[in-house]
């Protein structure tokens, strides 16, 4: 329990940092209204700086340095909150009062380093948390008829071929460098008596298989047998990376700044509940087949993950290609006013007659 002393070095700490700044903050509302994302943060930094001394200081330091109103320096910010909401979700299942120890961008033999590890009797574990930039991503996508999540072979041309108009393309090669980097980061950690594990998580908008899809796509998956990544003709693989979990964070922390929650039992650093009535979609998990160590099933228990391609949700599962209906200008809507004829060719590309092939019905 942090002492009243140690909550106003934290506040002091905020209002030279974050609010003491010549530009304004993204941040500011909420520490000069008190909202319930500064109490929580507050909190949470009360909290990590007993077991990490200065960690908390250290990402005060971090959001204060993101003064301005542009857009990459919003995101930076949300960066920065995945990775407190992914480590507040760990110190709470892996309470250090038990023996857990928690060390902050730690090092080994090299100068790179992932988030946090967690030392257990048992194992080690390492966690890298990425949250990429997607408003340009999400413009494409909302100006385009079709929207590919993962590079599929053939499968833009097929789509070009049918709407006439090329489709919105995956954002893989920002997921391949996230793994490239969590590889090196993990790999730069010695051997020790128990096995470390690695685990990336990515914390994507609302649509997830945008995220998974790249990785677990049995037909160019990251993580796959037919991985679209080489280099010489080789199969690039990560066994130092257990497993990658990619869930809707960046899209719920946007929304809790925005002051408009998205589920109300969701507050503001909240991992969440997946289990529950009326909850989110599940985090999903993406299997490396390849790891030198696979990630044991009690983390994905504590992380209510699902496997890659077993979600109940779309939006969360493996998806090879998708067509917005809602579009007035879209393939499908157009396909649907035009008149067509029972022996006309079929408008969905196909040689066949319409009567045999979408008009059967």
């Amino acid at each position: 329990m942090a002492t009243p002393e140690h909550l106003e070095k934290i506040k002091a700490d905020i209002d030279a940092k974050i609010l003491g700044g010549e530009k304004k903050h993204f941040l500011e509302f909420h520490f000069i209204n008190n909202t319930q994302f500064a109490q929580d943060f507050i909190d949470f930094i009360s909290c990590l700086e007993p077991l990490s001394p200065r960690a908390g200081h250290d990402i005060i330091k971090r959001l204060g340095g993101l003064q301005g109103e542009e857009r990459s320096t919003y995101d930076q910010i949300v960066q920065i909150l995945c990775e407190l909401v992914i480590a507040k979700k760990f110190i709470d299942s892996y309470p250090p009062e038990q023996g857990y120890i928690y060390k902050w961008e730690p090092t080994d033999k090299a100068k790179t380093n992932p988030e946090f590890m967690i030392i257990g009797k048992e194992w080690r574990l390492l966690v890298e948390v990425k949250a990429p930039s997607l408003i340009d991503y999400d413009t494409k996508n909302r100006a385009a008829e079709m929207q590919l999540p993962s590079r599929l072979p053939g499968m833009k041309e097929w789509m070009t071929s049918m709407a006439g108009k090329e489709p919105a393309l995956p954002l893989d090669n920002k997921v391949k460098d996230y793994l490239v980097s969590a590889e090196e980061k993990f790999a730069s950690f010695n051997d020790i008596e128990i096995p470390t594990y690695g685990l990336l998580f990515i914390c994507w908008g609302e649509r997830m298989f945008e995220g998974v899809a790249p990785l677990s796509n049995e037909g160019c998956g990251l993580l796959k047998d037919r991985s679209f990544y080489e280099i010489n003709g080789e199969k690039v693989r990560f066994p130092h990376v257990s497993g990658v979990i990619v869930t809707q964070h960046q899209f719920f922390i946007q929304q809790m700044l925005a002051e408009r929650p998205p589920f109300p039992h969701l507050s503001s650093l909240a991992y969440g509940e997946y289990w529950a009535y009326n909850s989110p979609t599940n985090p999903v998990f993406c299997d490396n087949i390849y790891a030198s160590l696979r990630l044991p099933s009690e983390f994905n228990q504590v992380l209510q993950t699902v496997a890659a391609g077993e979600s109940l949700d779309p939006m969360g599962n493996i998806v090879d290609t998708v067509f917005w209906l809602h579009r007035p200008d879209s393939f499908t809507q157009r396909t649907r006013e035009d008149k067509v004829g029972r022996n006309d060719p079929c408008p969905c590309g196909s040689s066949s007659k319409y009567k045999k092939c979408c008009g059967r019905s």
